[in-house]
């Protein structure tokens, strides 16, 4: 998805023919804060992503990705050495790897 977060929600609302209302009642968030997310000026609350799920009938672990690759991505966006930050991410990525395969799984 190229899109944000937020315009696929939009997206997804649009297609089903659910009102602005009706969605945020789904979610159980206020419609102003859903209007906000929609245009990208409240992140979206991790709390709702099972709601969503459940309201678009979506794959949890695919709507998880974007959620997550969303947050990575305003990361390296506010970064100014984004390639330091990916090396730094890379490396303890491989730490926990290593540290999950010796001690099993983490609790992270």
């Amino acid at each position: 998805m190229k899109e944000t977060f937020g315009e696929y929600i939009h997206k997804l609302r649009v297609e089903n023919n659910l009102t602005l209302t009706k969605l945020a009642a789904a979610l159980d968030i206020d419609q102003s804060t859903l209007s906000k997310i929609e245009n990208n000026k409240r992140t979206v609350p991790e709390e709702i992503l099972p709601k969503l799920a459940k309201v678009f009938q979506l794959d949890r672990k695919k709507l998880d990705r974007e959620f997550y690759s969303e947050k990575i991505a305003i990361l390296i966006y506010k970064e100014d050495n984004s390639k330091e930050l990916f090396q730094i991410a890379e490396e303890k990525a491989k730490y926990l790897r290593l540290k999950s395969t010796k001690e099993g799984k983490l609790n992270i």
